[in-house]
């Protein structure tokens, strides 16, 4: 029920869009918050973004997260399952910045940095019926 939920929100969010060429975030992004390490690798297709974040605590414990998205004229919207949820934008070629907000109400700036550009090895494994009908990983973006 969530995954069904979490892949609705994004394609509410992509529906009737204009198809262009956006910004890429492709590639392994870094970022802290409230002592917590993040690390988190993005595959973009057309407009559609997917990504895996392992959030490391304070304490050592690794946290894994899968999200979906859009980037929209450099703008990112980018959701969990759970409902936390990113807002912000493409500040560089190699930077991101906006507010993460937490399903309880709660908001924090946070900014990201590409530490890696490009596809992980091996690409990750997109949820079906997520992005662009007919891309093929190695395709780039449509």
């Amino acid at each position: 029920m969530v995954k069904a939920c979490f892949l609705a929100v994004v394609l509410v969010l992509a529906a009737g869009l204009p198809a262009r060429a956006e910004a890429d975030v492709t590639g392994l992004w870094s970022a802290s918050f409230m002592g917590n390490n993040v690390n988190c690798q993005v595959e973009q297709r057309g407009q559609f973004i997917y990504g895996v974040a392992r959030v490391t605590t304070r304490t050592g414990e690794v946290n894994v997260y899968h999200l979906a998205g859009v980037v929209v004229n450099g703008k990112i919207t980018a959701i969990h399952g759970s409902g936390n949820f990113f807002e912000g934008q493409v500040a560089g070629p190699d930077q991101a910045e906006g507010t993460f907000h937490f399903r309880d109400g709660m908001t924090m700036g946070l900014t990201a940095t590409r530490t890696q550009p490009g596809l992980a090895s091996p690409a990750l494994d997109w949820p079906a019926g997520l992005g662009p009908s007919g891309w093929k990983p190695g395709e780039g973006s449509p």
